[in-house]
This record gives C-alpha cells, sequence and structure tokens, in this order.
C-alpha cells in the first residue's frame, strides 16, 4: 500500500571523481540546510536525467571539463522530513572524472565544498 502523505521527490547528480597522486578525491558540497552531498538538482521539463545531472553540475560547481563514465549509474533512496512535511527522495547518479580541481560554487545554494578521499 502506497502511503498518499508522503511525497515523492527525484534528483538527478554528478560524482565528481578528481584523479589525483595515484588516489582519488571526490568532491562534496554543502547545502545551507547543512548537509553534504555529490552535485544533483531537478530536471527541467523535458531534459534526461543525464541532461539534468549535468546542467546542475556546471551550475553548482562551474566546472565544465569533465568527462561522465560511459553508461555507469547509481541510484540513492531516502525519506526526510522538512516543514513537517515528509518526502521520499531518489538520486540517480553519474560518476564523472574532472580535469581540475578548481570550483566556483553557487552561493545561492552551497554554502561550502571539500575534496575528500574517501
Amino acid at each position: 500500500m502506497v502511503d498518499s502523505s508522503i511525497a515523492r521527490d527525484e534528483a538527478f547528480g554528478i560524482v565528481p571523481i578528481l584523479p589525483k597522486d595515484k588516489e582519488y578525491q571526490f568532491l562534496l558540497i554543502q547545502h545551507h540546510a547543512g548537509h553534504w552531498g555529490f552535485p544533483k538538482g531537478h530536471a527541467d521539463p523535458g531534459e534526461s536525467a543525464l541532461e539534468a545531472a549535468c546542467r546542475e553540475f556546471l551550475e553548482e560547481t562551474g566546472i565544465s571539463d569533465y568527462k561522465v563514465v560511459g553508461e555507469v549509474s547509481f541510484l540513492e533512496k531516502y525519506t526526510f522530513t522538512r516543514r513537517q512535511q515528509k518526502f521520499e527522495k531518489t538520486v540517480l547518479y553519474f560518476p564523472a572524472f574532472v580535469h581540475s580541481p578548481t570550483v566556483q560554487y553557487q552561493k545561492e545554494e552551497i554554502k561550502a565544498y571539500a575534496w575528500s578521499r574517501l
């Protein structure tokens, strides 16, 4: 049975991977709400999942020099509550190799960023 009191939310993102000194670093962003994650966002009408992920990545990080890793993707699902409304969120991520660590983040949506080894 589906709980109609739970709102559904779908987003698309990029997992930025920077090869560095025989290791890999991953770009994480911190939202103004405080949580950290990979860059992601909602699709505009008519956008494919990959198009939305790439647009959001460029908007949030300013990074345009990257290459998405083939047809690879993974799905993340979680629930959260905002303003007493419960959400079930699904995010489809595409890994991508970036060629520079330079980030020009979108200050309206992003509080901070960090390159991290996992």
